[in-house]
């Protein structure tokens, strides 16, 4: 039933998603100036055939996010830009990065835009919170909305940067404490108590051209999952640099390239010196996330990675010339948050690469290419054999005006791997390339992807054929009103149209999206989406079928006093044979209120869900939280945050029966006893501290 393939069909494309993005080394990181008064500098990598990276940023106390663009690189993979915008000295950003991959779009972290990742400036803030409300999460559907059209979101008149407490420092404390004072539905053993919070050391000084960085964060909290500790480790890093020379320990990211060290979380110890025109990098580095402190300075026997790179620049830095050498063991079970549906294996290997990098026509024009060899050991619990094979790619940029066009190509060998990257992809050649024409009223780009794995068709080993275009318009109506339209299309063949790690092969899937984009003043945006989707598959299941969503949402200021993010979505997915159908419904809202501005507020979250199953049955969900809180910072002169709340949420589930019936009636198994019909309310009282 094309009900449940295209359920197939979203779960494949995550795994394939994952295993692509770990190939290529997905990754972002937001840097601290190199002096002050400098620039911000993002950098990322994505996979092959992404559209866009944009980076959403704020000051810890704003409620709205502004947003800047990173620039992809020669090779198609790598992206890098600068905030030019002037920040006040000793703010908290908070920030995460959204990325149009052929895919769909992805955020970093993978938990954004419910949290994010932060970043404290130096120096101290020249003004104090007063009463300023915490800051607030923006609605998913609000921060994918902006990412989709690429938009830059304004902070709102009369919000002052930088509106929090001064960076007293080197010492930051956060914690919050919830005790349920009610529960309808008591559980069994249910803690009533409730606390988290962490310490933070941030230290960070910058003095005759000398730069002193330490961060670190002891973490608690009484409701550990699982094996987890009450107390742990997190963001242990030290950092000295001075002139050319920088030094690293503990956490970081590092990267050499694609087919040798990828961007990841890693720990250990760095060195590199950025001169011109000779650069050097040395490191030995963990090749998995560790817990605690293992590996922070030096790393784990089982899963290290050492090695260097040494580059050379050419006509005033314009065309630069690198080599890499790596070596080491890795061991992906040992990572911290390992998620992977296959076993992973013991690895062992050394890679080397040559990387060229070039700008040319005053860098309207930027070319890179890489060539790496590897002798590599795929599974070293199965006494594997070293096996040496290849890998290279070539790509370029032309950017003019408002016109770019990229184009890339990579050959992979079945045989080339490396522990510089957790779960490398092999096997594969790929070509991508992109045009695209910006101006200040609309826009038009185009992409298309072509790859192959198994190109060469080895026996005994799936070979499949996966092509993608899309073609993307963007129109501004008005000042304020902007039309998106995109068309899609994607194919795939295989040999073996029965292997179920290949569930649509030999299948065809087009469809189209549009929306509207309205940016109402102050600050406010509302936007719609339509998608329509058709697939059929023309292998072993023969079936066909259709998928429609519309989604309304945004962020809406009514006064300087309430806030509101609504987001609607319905969508209906119809398959043949069977003419079945399922439709779902959600609707959600979350309202921010200053009852009383700088000393009284109210948060309101709450949604409903409705699913109508392919028998009929009829599933509904809702729940709604209100937070009444009382801000104490005035209490503490700047010197801290707090508030006091009390919270409320009432929760209403429907009978699971129909679930059941639908997994009885679909031939899917049933996961789980029947539920009975649950009507629940809490109420808890909170107190947050920031110190």
């Amino acid at each position: 039933m094309i009900d449940r393939s295209l359920r197939t069909f979203v779960l494949a494309t995550a795994v394939a998603t994952a295993t692509a993005t770990m190939a290529a080394g997905e990754a972002f990181e937001l840097k601290p100036p190199a002096a002050p008064g400098r620039p911000l500098q993002g950098t990322a990598t994505a996979p092959a055939g992404t559209e866009w990276v944009v980076v959403f940023y704020r000051v810890a106390g704003e409620e709205e996010f502004s947003s800047f663009n990173l620039d992809a690189g020669p090779d198609g993979t790598s992206y890098a830009g600068q905030l030019e915008a002037a920040l006040p000295a000793g703010a908290k950003l908070e920030y995460y990065a959204a990325l149009r991959t052929p895919s769909g779009i992805k955020y970093l972290p993978r938990e954004a835009p419910a949290s994010f990742a932060s970043l404290q400036l130096s120096g101290t803030p020249s003004a104090s919170a007063g009463g300023a409300a915490p800051a607030q999460t923006p609605a998913p559907a609000q921060a994918q909305a902006q990412a989709q059209a690429g938009a830059t979101s304004t902070p709102p008149p009369g919000t002052v940067p930088g509106a929090q407490p001064p960076a007293h420092g080197p010492i930051y404390f956060d914690g919050a404490f919830e005790r349920v004072a009610h529960h309808q539905e008591p559980v069994p053993g249910e803690a009533r108590n409730l606390a988290s919070g962490q310490i933070r050391l941030a230290y960070q000084s910058e003095e005759n051209g000398r730069q002193v960085l330490l961060n670190a964060r002891l973490v608690y909290t009484n409701q550990p999952l699982g094996t987890q500790s009450r107390w742990s480790l997190g963001d242990l890093q030290a950092a000295y640099a001075a002139g050319n020379h920088r030094i690293q320990l503990g956490d970081m990211v590092v990267q050499e390239s694609e087919f040798t060290l990828a961007g990841a979380g890693r720990r250990g110890l760095d060195y590199a010196y950025a001169g011109q025109p000779l650069g050097a990098h040395l490191f030995a580095l963990n090749t998995q996330a560790h817990s605690g402190t293992e590996g922070l300075a030096w790393p784990e026997k089982g899963s290290e990675v050492y090695g260097g790179s040494l580059g050379y620049g050419w006509l005033a830095g314009n065309l630069r010339a690198k080599v890499v050498f790596l070596s080491g063991k890795d061991d992906p079970a040992t990572a911290v948050n390992l998620a992977s549906l296959y076993a992973p294996m013991v690895r062992d290997g050394s890679t080397g690469s040559f990387v060229l990098d070039g700008r040319f026509f005053d860098s309207r024009l930027a070319v890179s290419g890489e060539y790496a060899r590897s002798l590599f050991t795929k599974d070293l619990l199965n006494q594997g054999t070293h096996l040496t094979d290849q890998a290279w790619r070539l790509g370029a940029m032309w950017m003019n005006g408002p016109f770019s066009a990229q184009l890339g190509y990579r050959d992979v060998g079945r045989d080339f791997g490396t522990v510089g990257v957790a779960f490398f992809v092999g096997d594969r050649r790929t070509l991508n390339g992109s045009v695209g024409f910006n101006r200040a009223t609309w826009s038009l780009s185009a992409t298309a992807v072509d790859e192959r794995t198994n190109p060469t068709g080895q026996p005994g080993l799936d070979q499949a054929w996966n092509q993608s275009q899309s073609l993307d318009a963007r129109v501004g109506l008005t000042q304020s009103l902007f039309w998106r339209v995109g068309l899609r299309h994607a194919r795939q063949e295989a040999e073996l149209v029965s292997n179920p790690l290949i569930p649509f092969s030999n299948s065809n899937r087009a469809g189209f999206t549009t929306g509207l984009d309205l940016m109402l003043p102050p600050a406010s945006s509302l936007a719609f989406n339509a998608q329509f989707d058709r697939l059929r598959s023309e292998g072993a299941s023969g079936t066909r079928g259709t998928s429609t969503t519309f989604s309304l949402g945004g962020s809406l200021g009514l006064g300087a006093r309430v806030r509101l993010s609504p987001n609607l979505s319905w969508s209906r997915t119809l398959s043949d044979p069977g003419d079945q159908k399922t439709t779902m419904e959600n609707a959600f809202l979350n309202a921010d209120v200053a009852l009383v501005p700088g000393l009284l507020g109210f948060l309101l979250n709450g949604g409903v869900s409705r699913t109508i199953l392919v028998t009929g049955d009829v599933m509904e969900n809702s729940v709604a939280e209100g937070t009444l809180r009382l801000f104490l910072d005035t209490f503490l002169k700047g010197r801290g945050r707090a508030s006091l709340g009390l919270k409320g949420r009432y929760t209403h589930a429907p009978d699971l029966a129909a679930l059941a019936r639908s997994a009885a009636a679909t031939g899917v198994p049933a996961t789980g006893a029947t539920a009975p019909m649950a009507n629940d309310t809490q109420v808890s009282i909170l107190l947050n501290v920031s110190y």
